[in-house]
């Protein structure tokens, strides 16, 4: 199966002592898991928008919605964003501003439950799913 490529970034201009960061990436649903990792939020940075697309409906054991969310042993399946169903469509959301990650947090797709916990599998054979996580951080400026 050939996945279509995400868009490329485009690059941004912010003043400095902060710069944005994007996630892009199409993530193969075609074998069904609960969870599909798919990139890595920088230590100190805040997400502060999600995008996501489902072209097709998703199959799915259990679950009813899916979560973009932190990926780690403390994982929090829903807390970037969670669907209202599993239908094909295009989801979006901004974040209120927050503190900063305390370390690099791994971010994935998740099967989740109606209130966002994980639950069963999601995908299917020719399932894929693109989304885009943008984040900001502080960065080091240089002495004056």
């Amino acid at each position: 199966m050939t996945l279509p490529n995400p868009p490329a970034p485009v690059q941004s201009y912010v003043a400095d002592g902060l710069e944005f960061g994007t996630i892009s990436e199409t993530v193969n649903l075609s074998t069904p898991a609960a969870s599909f990792t798919f990139g890595t939020v920088p230590k100190g940075a805040c997400v502060v928008a999600v995008a996501l697309t489902l072209p097709s409906t998703i199959s799915a054991t259990t679950a009813v919605k899916i979560g973009v969310g932190r990926v780690t042993s403390t994982s929090d399946p829903d807390k970037y964003f969670l669907t209202s169903a599993l239908t094909a469509g295009e989801f979006s959301t901004t974040l209120a501003w927050a503190a900063g990650l305390s370390a690099n947090e791994t971010v994935g797709l998740f099967a989740c439950d109606t209130n966002g916990a994980a639950a069963g599998t999601i995908g299917g054979a020719g399932q894929y799913a693109q989304v885009r996580v943008v984040y900001a951080k502080a960065k080091t400026l240089d002495t004056l």
